[in-house]
């Protein structure tokens, strides 16, 4: 069913200085499945090989393409009963790619042996050989198709190869995800539940295998079906806190009083090095291969000053003297954390998603010798994103130039109609100044009217406690309150 050999991965740059003369051996996978048409039986076999371990001709001075030979036998004993025979071409690319293909041969009811033989056109001596034992027996009883787990798949009416019962689905003959995949897809079908007394139930759970025969489950789902002739399952499942290690996929066919009328189960590997990060674990060769070794002492400092926008005081501190100690060593550190923190899976597509948002906060808001993203507005932007609602006043005879922001929805505090006034006392450029807001946790100021309207005397204020007041007079266009209240 699977080829559970997994393969070093290396940088397209080291490749260049090898190609065509060396690669490392042939690296293939292979996963089949058997199903059926209306009237005929047939197996699907789906194959990768790693990008890495193919030789890849250079056509021009950029581009390079492989070529690997296919053959696939259906045997029964010494017969061969079915075969392909084909040149599996890469398209032509910059850097080395996987290549990946799907044959669909008819097969009768019987035992038989697969057998796949992998042959690099570029460099003849690099082979692989897939086999392994299969059974077809599709009758009229109910059968629950191999499962075919996918790298990933969408809606797809055309008639591509991997395209089936109205979707593309890209296979994952390796049965292997790395730290960046957070999805698990399988696609399988079931045939002649038409024949039960009832509907059923589709039950898909993962185990991780433990050692010494022991595994413990880690994620469980169910569908329920009618009776069909055929029926489909194409699933997905979340696999972003799944620790590295060896699993087991599950499928079941059972009844609705919980009867197991059939099952799968397909073994896949996890690799998940940052789930359960733990800063002592992070050894200096394991920082020099992430993405932060590239950032000098510029780039160290511009971010580590975007993300001092977004965290708490006492995470605040910590940033703060990391920057003042001027170690980059330590800064990368503190960067790398960070995002690790953010997306296990990927930290690196965090930090890109980050660093895009504060880029563009920085030169909207920018204002005197600060980054845009250390200004109340940007700070506030960068941290809780776009208002849903903005007004802009400048034309208040009474008071400063100001914003009024609003957030109808803020899962920060869980509140509703959250809002933060800015205004510019100095009127200088665009340095406004928060000052007051409805979220908890921010600047509250009650008297935000008097210092709004502060250049005006006493006799605005409403009342005749001059101390304790927090509003003004109502007067000729002065309308922040309104705007507060009413938005």
């Amino acid at each position: 069913m699977k080829n559970l050999r997994f393969f070093q991965q290396y940088t397209p740059i080291m490749l260049l200085f090898c190609l065509p003369l060396w690669c490392q051996a042939l690296d293939t996978g292979v996963t089949y499945a058997v199903f059926a048409t209306t009237d005929q039986s047939y197996i699907e076999v789906n194959v990768g090989i790693a990008g890495q371990t193919v030789t890849y001709k250079p056509i021009d001075s950029t581009q390079m393409q492989a070529s690997v030979e296919v053959l696939m036998l259906i045997k029964r004993g010494t017969e061969i009963i079915n075969y392909e025979k084909y040149l599996l071409n890469s398209p032509i690319v910059t850097a080395p790619e996987a290549l990946l293909d799907v044959k669909r041969m008819v097969v009768p009811n019987g035992s038989y042996t697969l057998e796949v033989q992998f042959v690099d056109m570029n460099n003849p001596n690099n082979k692989d050989v897939f086999t392994t034992e299969f059974t077809v027996e599709l009758g009229k009883n109910l059968y629950l198709s191999e499962i075919q787990l996918l790298n990933k798949f969408r809606p797809d009416a055309t008639a591509h190869p991997f395209t089936k019962n109205g979707f593309f689905l890209e296979p994952l003959p390796f049965g292997y995800y790395d730290r960046y995949a957070t999805k698990l897809a399988f696609y399988a079908e079931i045939y002649h539940t038409d024949q039960l007394s009832a509907d059923y139930q589709v039950r898909y759970f993962i185990e991780k295998e433990e050692g010494n025969n022991r595994k413990s489950l880690v994620s469980v789902g169910t569908q329920q079906k009618k009776m069909s002739p055929m029926d489909a399952i194409l699933v997905q499942m979340d696999i972003s806190k799944l620790e590295s290690g060896n699993y087991i996929l599950n499928v079941e066919i059972r009844s609705n009083s919980n009867a197991l009328l059939t099952s799968r189960s397909i073994a896949f590997q996890r690799i998940n090095p940052f789930l359960n990060f733990d800063a002592t674990s992070l050894t200096d060769e394991m920082l020099e291969r992430q993405f932060v070794q590239a950032f000098d002492e510029k780039a160290l400092k511009y971010t580590m000053r975007a993300i001092s926008a977004t965290v708490n005081s006492s995470e605040a501190e910590i940033l703060n003297g990391t920057l003042r100690s001027g170690d980059l060593k330590a800064m990368r550190f503190y960067v790398f954390r960070h995002f690790v923190r953010l997306d296990q899976n990927n930290p690196e597509a965090a930090f890109k998603s980050f660093i895009e948002n504060a880029n563009a906060v920085h030169a909207r808001f920018q204002s005197g010798f600060r980054y845009g993203f250390e200004t109340d507005r940007g700070r506030t932007y960068l941290r809780f994103g776009k208002p849903d609602d903005m007004v802009h006043v400048e034309d208040d005879p009474s008071a400063p130039p100001y914003e009024i922001w609003i957030y109808y929805n803020f899962p920060k505090t869980g509140q509703q109609n959250v809002k933060f006034l800015f205004y510019n006392p100095s009127l200088a450029g665009e340095d406004f100044i928060l000052l007051h807001s409805t979220a908890r946790g921010e600047i509250r100021n009650p008297k935000w009217e008097r210092v709004l309207y502060s250049r005006n005397a006493a006799d605005q204020e409403e009342g005749d406690n001059y101390n304790d007041a927090t509003n003004v007079q109502r007067n000729l266009g002065r309308n922040a309150r309104v705007y507060f209240e009413d938005f």
